[in-house]
């Protein structure tokens, strides 16, 4: 589990910072959340602060989570539709093709009426936010990310055969939000 801060730099510092993240093309909030761990860490080993708890086992879910039908994965719309979720999800689903065009470019037009299409594309934003979000540093992560969306960029270019259109990001198509 991981924890968002906001950390104030003084303008110096944010220079040097900016100045690292652009020579080691990390961006720059990465890069402090690296520092600021291993920091921590070099305190914990001389004794400054204690050394981190053994996290607990995963707690068993409630039994009102159990018997709870809605809960569903982030990635899944919740059951009876979520207007909030799909605004939320078409805006980071335009970001990831922004940002992999060249894996997504033959996303046919219409993806949206293919649930396959929609959950896989939505575990894609679920997972790259993760990968963004997260403390941990293991780089397995990232290149099993890459290695499944040039999978399903092969997939897509597969499936296109006659493509009548490829999909240009944009606003949502009527009937995506209700």
């Amino acid at each position: 589990m991981s924890r968002r801060m906001k950390i104030t730099l003084p303008e110096t510092v944010a220079a040097q910072l900016g100045e690292l993240a652009a020579n080691t093309g990390e961006p720059a909030a990465r890069l402090a959340g690296q520092m600021v761990r291993t920091g921590i860490a070099e305190a914990a080993t001389s004794g400054h602060v204690r050394p981190p708890r053994t996290p607990p086992a995963p707690a068993l879910p409630h039994a009102a989570e159990a018997e709870n039908p809605d809960r569903r994965a982030q990635w899944i719309e919740p059951l009876g539709g979520d207007p909030h979720w799909r605004v939320r999800m078409w805006g980071l689903i335009v970001a990831l093709h922004g940002r992999y065009p060249t894996e997504l470019a033959h996303l046919k037009d219409g993806w949206w009426d293919n649930t396959s299409h929609v959950e896989t594309l939505c575990a894609f934003v679920v997972w790259r936010d993760w990968i963004d979000t997260t403390t941990a540093d293991d780089p397995r992560h990232e290149l099993a990310f890459h290695h499944q969306l040039t999978d399903y960029g092969r997939e897509l270019h597969q499936e296109g055969g006659s493509i009548e259109r490829t999909w240009k990001p944009g606003p949502p198509p009527d009937g995506w939000i209700y």
